[in-house]
């Protein structure tokens, strides 16, 4: 019994001396202070804040629009594509984003958005909205 207690308190003692070893170690070996740790922690915490409120608010967006749908208003993806600048500039752009496009892929006739959104998708494997989003960026209204 008495060399079971011996055995113990080595364990014991080997336990907490590797603790203490792992503890100083990560004090004089970590990359940064508190202060810099903890303001790069609030960095994180304000980006993923604001990716899960843009994503709040598209998810908001998309239940207004369907709510406006069913309210007998025709639903945001209905509207024609308004132009504020040369279709042949925004397929220029889309062609040097996106190699795998070719002329028939951006064939736009008025009144046939859903037809090119749905080539669009496909071709280079994106969602609707975020066609959508490309396309408002480069000066088109829905």
């Amino acid at each position: 019994m008495n060399q079971i207690n011996k055995d113990s308190d080595k364990i014991l003692i080997a336990t907490l001396a590797g603790i203490g070893v792992g503890v100083a170690a990560g004090v004089l070996l970590a990359p940064k202070t508190g202060r810099d740790a903890r303001e790069e922690v609030m960095r994180q915490l304000n980006r993923a804040s604001d990716e899960v409120n843009s994503s709040v608010k598209r998810w908001t967006s998309g239940l207004k629009t369907k709510r406006s749908h069913n309210a007998g208003t025709p639903p945001q993806e209905d509207y024609d594509l308004v132009m504020h600048g040369s279709w042949d500039d925004v397929k220029r752009q889309l062609r040097q984003n996106y190699d795998e496009l070719t002329e028939e892929d951006l064939t736009y006739e008025k009144g046939q958005e859903h037809e090119l959104l749905d080539r669009l998708q496909t071709r280079i494997g994106k969602t609707r909205d975020e066609i959508q989003r490309m396309l408002s960026d480069l000066n088109f209204k829905w």
